[in-house]
């Protein structure tokens, strides 16, 4: 694996909770003042409240809450705070009693950080990780290292995997990632098809882009599983969208910020199915990472000829779009039959150089959520345990 550009931590904002005894309190308007060893933290009393671990205001069986906030016609008011041997003790207004052991803390910031992990942002010259199919399906260690470098890289490649069709589905079955279906189908056959719906069904090559962008909410993982490749050409590429996206935002603000605006519309169709739908290309998350970059030129649909930001648009999808097609930007492979790409299909664009018709090509694309491969790698570290507050 080379060197990343950089890396940046993707995850909930903010500082982590004390760890340790609490020491001395006190009440403020809008909560408690605690004084920790070396440490004082201002807690929300809505928060407080909310995440009260006693048996009560959780249902045990399930770890889900039962204490309802809105219910509370005190509004969550204190009534007395005090620390007893290192414990938080609050009672509320409506005489109910809380205690926050640094076990809580413990707990609480565990349930916070879930999902947290570092993206390295990655050029030309990275080394996407590798894994031999039947380590991926069936020992945990090789799992666990799989779903962490998938977070941390966007793609990964399993390697030696069965060339029979259809066995990408067992490969996450296996790997317990849920599989999307769609109007399109449950698994995208790419071969040269002159009836196919769309280009991959060429032999042309396909610039950089992430599927489905004819959804509003596409799915955000995606397996390029090759069966055979025997055609001269048709080298596969794959660009970190992040990246770019830093690359964009340090340059030329005002253009990241257009591409966060301005909704644009998508459509992919077949015969028998029928996709459309209006996003901007670019979002953000509430400390200003890039959670999702949507680029399809090949699908992308006329914007309003009367746009407000129309040449401002324009401008800035210009300069994405050099970026993106950068071989600065491109790292270059060929996916070999038995590999299978996985890509974060919010992060990652993948990409096909031009191929001859000389000999058969077959590749099949299944979709899942990115959502199992944190729960399942939460579930690999203990991290899932105690999830919430209740053990």
């Amino acid at each position: 694996m080379a060197d990343a550009t950089r890396t940046i931590e993707i995850g909930s904002p903010g500082e982590a909770l004390p760890t340790g005894a609490a020491l001395t309190t006190k009440i403020r308007p809008t909560g408690l003042l605690v004084e920790f060893d070396g440490r004082t933290v201002t807690f929300n009393r809505e928060w407080l409240r909310d995440n009260c671990p006693c048996d009560e205001c959780r249902i045990v069986q399930t770890d889900e809450r039962r204490w309802q906030p809105w219910l509370d016609a005190s509004g969550a008011a204190i009534a007395r705070a005090e620390v007893v041997v290192g414990d938080l003790h609050v009672l509320w207004a409506s005489s109910h009693r809380s205690v926050y052991t640094p076990e809580v803390w413990a707990r609480l910031e565990r349930a916070t950080r879930r999902g947290n992990h570092h993206a390295a942002l990655w050029g030309a010259g990275y080394e996407l990780e590798r894994f031999d199919h039947d380590h991926a399906v069936a020992d945990p260690v090789t799992q666990r290292q799989l779903f962490e470098a998938f977070l941390r890289d966007g793609a990964v490649v399993v390697h030696d995997a069965p060339v029979v069709p259809g066995t990408v589905i067992d490969v996450l079955r296996a790997l317990r990632l849920t599989l999307r279906d769609s109007s399109l189908g449950l698994i995208f056959d790419v071969k040269v098809d002159a009836d196919g719906f769309n280009v991959a069904y060429t032999n042309e090559g396909i610039p950089p882009h992430n599927d489905n962008a004819q959804y509003t909410h596409p799915p955000s993982g995606q397996v390029l599983a090759m069966l055979v490749n025997d055609a001269t050409g048709g080298d596969s590429i794959v660009v970190d969208g992040w990246n770019v996206l830093e690359q964009l935002n340090a340059a030329d603000r005002a253009a990241v910020d257009v591409l966060s605006r301005v909704a644009v519309q998508h459509r992919q169709y077949s015969a028998t199915g029928e996709g459309f739908s209006r996003s901007p290309l670019v979002v953000r998350d509430e400390s200003g990472h890039f959670r999702h970059l949507r680029f399809s030129n090949q699908l992308r649909q006329p914007l309003p000829f009367d746009h407000p930001e129309l040449a401002e648009w324009y401008r800035a999808y210009r300069r994405l779009a050099e970026l993106i097609t950068d071989p600065a930007n491109h790292v270059t492979f060929r996916l070999c039959a038995g590999d299978m790409l996985f890509v974060n299909g919010m992060r990652v664009l993948h990409a096909r150089t031009a191929f001859q018709t000389d000999g058969p090509r077959h590749l099949q694309d299944v979709y899942f959520d990115v959502d199992d491969i944190v729960g399942n790698l939460a579930r690999i570290t203990g991290d899932a345990t105690n999830a919430m507050v209740h053990s």
